[in-house]
């Protein structure tokens, strides 16, 4: 059955079935999202509340357009003290926003695309050493 909230997203398709299924990472790292397709540059920032390999769960102050292109800036905390935050780049797309009464923020869906350089590796090293959440929390 077709998705009637969110045009183009078909809970039926298959690839967005599988990423729904992998594990979730609570997290509280600042996000920035850029729309770069229309005739201004907009950007909007907020905080990646739960992250997996295919992406990430945001909460911001703002209802965010679903796009096929946006570029994500997702800022990794230093793992050591003196250390800088790593900034990873991503192409993503904005999948949902949903108002959150649990948190009287709009929470947002993203989907990665495309890491630049290495941010795929960097993201993957980050995960490693952190739990999963618990399965209550990674249903939908």
């Amino acid at each position: 059955m077709p998705n009637l909230f969110l045009p183009g997203l078909d809970a039926a398709d298959p690839d967005w079935a599988e990423q729904r299924h992998e594990a979730r990472f609570l997290v509280n790292w600042r996000v920035a999202i850029v729309y770069e397709e229309r005739e201004q540059r907009l950007s909007f920032r907020g905080r990646a509340f739960d992250i997996s390999h295919g992406g990430f769960s945001l909460h911001s102050d703002f209802s965010l357009p679903m796009s096929d292109k946006v570029t994500v800036l997702i800022s990794i905390p230093a793992v050591s003290a003196g250390q800088r935050p790593k900034v990873v780049e991503v192409k993503s797309r904005v999948i949902y926003t949903v108002l959150s009464n649990e948190f009287g923020l709009f929470r947002t869906g993203v989907q990665f695309v495309e890491f630049k350089a290495d941010g795929r590796e960097s993201l993957d090293f980050h995960l490693s050493y952190r739990n999963p959440a618990p399965q209550r929390m990674r249903q939908e």
